[in-house]
């Protein structure tokens, strides 16, 4: 009997024209949707039901004014100056006031504040070392702002290949590329106004990719589009090494659970 029955078992083996499972594309795209809403974060006692939803509704907006936080950096610091200036400072405003809104609501509804602040660092971070007001040669600290984007580091399918040795290795290589390659192209921009060596286009490239800023300055427009980019790849860099140095403090905790 059970022979006969192992012979009527259909087989289960796909062949080669069998269609990839559409399940498992959706179950991934169910995961980012819920992460981007907040729709995963369970009531682990610090929070309190009602401060769970109401973070569930800022979830959303708050990983947009984070990720707001690259172009915001990238265009006050390369000192564009005309209506881009006016358009960083509307979002360097802007995104602090979105987290200083949920750092207040959220300590207006959870059950105990002590507790709260000291399960979540990085918003009394965010708030209060990133304010508008700092003095110049600070504001490249609004960057951390960016580290509320490592919600996303529980998106597993995403992140290991992002934050892999690999991922950090290919993003290193194009640092570097872009430093070499971008002072080039600054001292073609710049090469009418200054008198630039190519060393001098790279140690550019360099000071303005961390933000430390140099002797030279761009006078062209396509001098300043050049800054903003590279802005934007070092920013990036940086933060894809604060990520992937979070998500392996993360795996043990993970593994655990």
């Amino acid at each position: 009997m059970a022979a006969q029955e192992d012979e009527n078992v259909p087989e289960t083996t796909p062949g080669p024209d069998a269609q990839p499972d559409p399940h498992g594309d959706h179950h991934l795209r169910e995961s980012v949707k819920a992460e981007l809403t907040g729709g995963t974060q369970p009531d682990n006692g610090v929070e309190g039901p009602r401060a769970i939803k109401a973070e569930r509704i800022m979830n959303g907006p708050l990983m947009v004014a984070a990720a707001l936080t690259l172009p915001s950096v990238a265009l006050s610091e390369a000192h564009v100056g005309g209506t881009l200036e006016v358009i960083a400072q509307i979002l360097n405003w802007g995104t602090w006031i979105a987290f200083a809104i949920e750092f207040v609501v959220m300590l207006a509804l959870v059950p105990d504040r002590g507790k709260y602040l000291r399960h979540h660092p990085v918003e009394i971070v965010v708030v209060f070392l990133t304010p508008p007001v700092l003095p110049p040669g600070l504001q490249s600290l609004r960057a951390i702002r960016l580290l509320r984007l490592l919600r996303l580091l529980k998106l597993a399918q995403l992140s290991n290949r992002v934050f892999s040795n690999e991922g950090l290795q290919y993003a290193a290589l194009l640092t570097v590329l872009t430093t070499v390659a971008g002072g080039s192209v600054f001292r073609a921009f710049e090469a009418k106004n200054q008198h630039l060596t190519e060393w001098d286009g790279i140690y550019w490239a360099f000071t303005t990719m961390t933000t430390v800023g140099s002797e030279f300055t761009a006078t062209t427009v396509g001098g300043q589009i050049t800054s903003v980019v590279i802005l934007l790849v070092g920013i990036s860099f940086v933060a894809m090494l604060t990520g992937s140095i979070a998500q392996r403090f993360l795996k043990p905790s993970a593994n655990q659970e």
